[in-house]
Parts: C-alpha cells; sequence; structure tokens
C-alpha cells in the first residue's frame, strides 16, 4: 500500500514539474516575442477602452457610453486618438475595475505580464489534452516526456499567430484563450462539471467562445452543460455586488444593436477592411442593407457549424474531438460581427495538435499546409490593400477571411481522414474476428 502511494506522489511530482517546466518555457517565449513591445508601448489602444470601463465600473457609470469613456480618457490623460467602446458583458470590466487603482502606464504593464501568463498556462492545459488524447504506443508502461517538437511548436506558434499584436494592441484575447484551454483540457479528461465552469469564464468575457459548447449539446454531455450554465450565472452574481447590476440591463438592452452589420456608436462602419468576420465580408458586399447582412452571415455560420458537426459525429474520440477544434475554432472566430488579425490567436490548441499529429504521422503535404496557412491569416492584409493606387474589387479585400477558410477545409479533411481510418480499423477488426472464427478447430464428437 505505501509503495503504491510512494508511485502516485512521485509520478504526481514528476507531471507537476513537468507542467511547470513547460509553463517557464512558454511563457518564457512569449516574453521573447513581446518583450521590446512591453517595455517601449504607452497605453494600447484597445486596453486604452479597457481601462477606462474599469474606472467607469469603478465610478459606477454607465461603461457602455462610449462617451464616458471618452471622458475618462481625457481626464486620466490617456494617449490621444479614438476611445472605442466597451463591447463585453460587464463582468470583466467590474471583474479588473482594481486596474483602475493604477497608474495607466502601470496598468498596461500589468496587463502584457498576465497575457504573457495566459499564454504560458494556455500552452501547458493544450499540451495536457494533447497528451490525454493521444494514446501511449503499444507495450508502452507510461506516457513518453513531452516530445521536443511539440514544446517547439509552441514557441512557433507564439509568433506565427501573432502574439504580438494581441499584446501590442492590449487586447485581451490571451486571457481568453487559456480558459478556453483549461476548457478542453478538462473536457478531453472527462471532468466535464470543471470543464463546463472553464468555458463559462471565457463565454462571461467574450460571447463568442460559448460556440464550442454545442458538441456537448450533440454528445449529450449534460454534466459540461450544467457547469457551464452554472459559471455563468455565478459570473453574473459575483459582478452584483460591485454594483454591475445596471451595467448587465444595459448590456442585454444593447445587445440586439452590437449584432451582425449593426453600425456601434464610436466603432468603425463593419465593412471596413480590418474586418474580416462573415458579417464584415457581407458589410462590404451589400453595403448598407442590414438585414440582408444579418441573415446571409446567420446562414454561412450554420452551415460552417452544421459541417462541423455533422462530420465529428456525436460520440467522437479524444482525438477527434480535438481534430474537430480547428474548424469549429475557425468558426467561432468569424462568427464575430467584429473579427481582427489578433482574434486569429484562438487557434493555437488546434494548431498545436495538428502541427503535433502531422510530425508523428509524418504528413508533410499536411504540415506544409498548416505552416504556411497560418502565418497568412494573420498578415495585415488592410495595410497592403492601402498601398495600392487604385481601387480593388470587393471581393479582394477578404483575403484573411479567405485565408482561414482554407483552414477550416483543411481542418475538416483531417477530421474526415480520422473518421476514415477509424472505419478502416474497425473492419480490420472485424475481418481478424471472422477469420478467428473460421479457423477455429471443430468440436470433437462425443
Amino acid at each position: 500500500m505505501s509503495s503504491n502511494a510512494a508511485a502516485i506522489k512521485k509520478r504526481f511530482s514528476k507531471e507537476l514539474l513537468c507542467s511547470m517546466a513547460l509553463f517557464a518555457f512558454s511563457a518564457g517565449a512569449a516574453w521573447l516575442c513581446v518583450l521590446d513591445i512591453v517595455l517601449k508601448q504607452p497605453v494600447a489602444v484597445d486596453f486604452k477602452s479597457f481601462y477606462a470601463a474599469a474606472v467607469a465600473a469603478s465610478r459606477g457609470l454607465d461603461v457602455y457610453d462610449v462617451k464616458v469613456l471618452e471622458a475618462i480618457a481625457t481626464e486620466m490623460r490617456l494617449p490621444r486618438g479614438p476611445t472605442y467602446p466597451y463591447l463585453y458583458p460587464p463582468f470583466f470590466a467590474h471583474a479588473f475595475s482594481w486596474l483602475a487603482r493604477l497608474r495607466p502606464s502601470a496598468a498596461q504593464q500589468v496587463w502584457s505580464t498576465i497575457a504573457v501568463c495566459s499564454y504560458g498556462l494556455a500552452a501547458t492545459f493544450a499540451v495536457a489534452a494533447i497528451r490525454r488524447a493521444t494514446p501511449p504506443a503499444l507495450g508502452a508502461v507510461r506516457r513518453p516526456a513531452i516530445p521536443t517538437l511539440l514544446i517547439a511548436f509552441i514557441a512557433f506558434l507564439a509568433w506565427t499567430l501573432n502574439l504580438r499584436n494581441c499584446v501590442g494592441m492590449g487586447q485581451i484575447n490571451p486571457l481568453v484563450l487559456l480558459f478556453i484551454c483549461a476548457a478542453l483540457a478538462l473536457s478531453i479528461s472527462r471532468k466535464d462539471a470543471a470543464a463546463g465552469l472553464a468555458l463559462a469564464v471565457a463565454a462571461g468575457i467574450k460571447v463568442t467562445p460559448v460556440l464550442l459548447a454545442i458538441p456537448w449539446v450533440i454528445e449529450r454531455r449534460f454534466r459540461a452543460l450544467t457547469g457551464l450554465a452554472a459559471g455563468l450565472v455565478a459570473l453574473v452574481l459575483l459582478s452584483l455586488p460591485f454594483g454591475a447590476a445596471p451595467a448587465w440591463i444595459e448590456f442585454l438592452r444593447r445587445l440586439p444593436r452590437m449584432s451582425h452589420g449593426a453600425k456601434i456608436p464610436g466603432l468603425f462602419d463593419p465593412g471596413t477592411t480590418p474586418n474580416f468576420s462573415v458579417a464584415g465580408f457581407y458589410a462590404r458586399l451589400f453595403g448598407e442593407h442590414a438585414t440582408a447582412i444579418k441573415v446571409a452571415s446567420w446562414i454561412t455560420l450554420l452551415l460552417l457549424l452544421g459541417g462541423v458537426l455533422a462530420l465529428g459525429g456525436r460520440s467522437p474520440s479524444p482525438s477527434r474531438s480535438l481534430r474537430m477544434l480547428l474548424p469549429l475554432l475557425v468558426t467561432m472566430i468569424v462568427a464575430s460581427p467584429f473579427t481582427y488579425v489578433h482574434h486569429v490567436l484562438f487557434l493555437f490548441p488546434a494548431a498545436l495538435y495538428a502541427l503535433d499529429r502531422a510530425a508523428k504521422q509524418e504528413r508533410s503535404v499536411e504540415m506544409g499546409a498548416l505552416v504556411v496557412l497560418l502565418p497568412l491569416a494573420t498578415v495585415d492584409f488592410p495595410y497592403i490593400y492601402s498601398r495600392f493606387k487604385g481601387p480593388l474589387p470587393q471581393l479582394a479585400l477578404s483575403m484573411n477571411l479567405y485565408v482561414l477558410l482554407a483552414i477550416y477545409a483543411l481542418g475538416m479533411l483531417m477530421l474526415w481522414q480520422e473518421r476514415r481510418e477509424e472505419a478502416t480499423a474497425r473492419e480490420a477488426l472485424a475481418a481478424a474476428g471472422d477469420g478467428e472464427a473460421t479457423e477455429a478447430p471443430a468440436a470433437p464428437r462425443p
């Protein structure tokens, strides 16, 4: 008994040390990626809005009134330029209202540090999910150590998925990514209630991650859905003592006016070229026809989501769950009414798994496609458009979206390959069973 306890303790300690080392490496790679930005940048344009919203929340003001945010930005002497409206649920503004106690420059540095640590933790959770979804080699006593190539991919994706843009803009995406990866690791470990709670935090900060719960509905994983619902309710209740009740009412009131094709006061037109969401694509095609934009956007998103769920099946294996994630995350990214280059970071866990799988199975074409498409998705094509002297056709102004749809198609191909391999394995087992039955010696006669 004592020997078993000692073995469990030793294994736990080894796994903990391995996770700590992985976090240190991932966070270190992130620091190297963004160190010059953290040290030199003033208050970033997106963090300016977050900071103003935190100040407004701490004072009991309307965080969704862009004029309130502009007045706070002037009062706090934040950098000149536009103060964009706060578009997220009120939980985030009130949960981070403590940032208002810090000077803007100090708050910016703390925020950048949170982003770097979030990337490190997200990588740690993503690797845990990949290892749990990949069974050990036949005859292996223990799961092998984390492959060096998988660790290298973490550093590669920090640059490829443009973590610099996220930190440079002062964006919230690394923090949301952390809870998405935590939900993924917990879900694959069948800790459904905890997975739902983790996804609730991601959805409570940024609404679109709730789409990742749709496979749970198909798979009838009611504990995960209960955890998600309980987590969302808890976020609302936890924010109420901080005076968030009016903000929640205002958020729900404004929500229909922040949907696809809607023009939001204080924000640029949805058809502007930096917005490469599905709604942005249709806004450039249909112009002022908001109803047409909304209908076309919803039809497209339902088709994308339906394709993933149809090919994924009702009871996917852990590896297929991770493979579903690539097209599913693309759908989540383009589903937002406004999608920009820094949102591509959300592909991280799916890209990490896809690269690891391609390397292990020596699929050079698949890996080459990933290595080419992932950086292309984060290219600032709108800047390239502006270098042309003449106007470009509307269909040429959505290159980022087209690349993301190509990644979606690649993810669907990988998912189809997974199902085909499973079917082949089942047929081989059935054939082997029939062969054994045929070759079995006849029973002796009495």
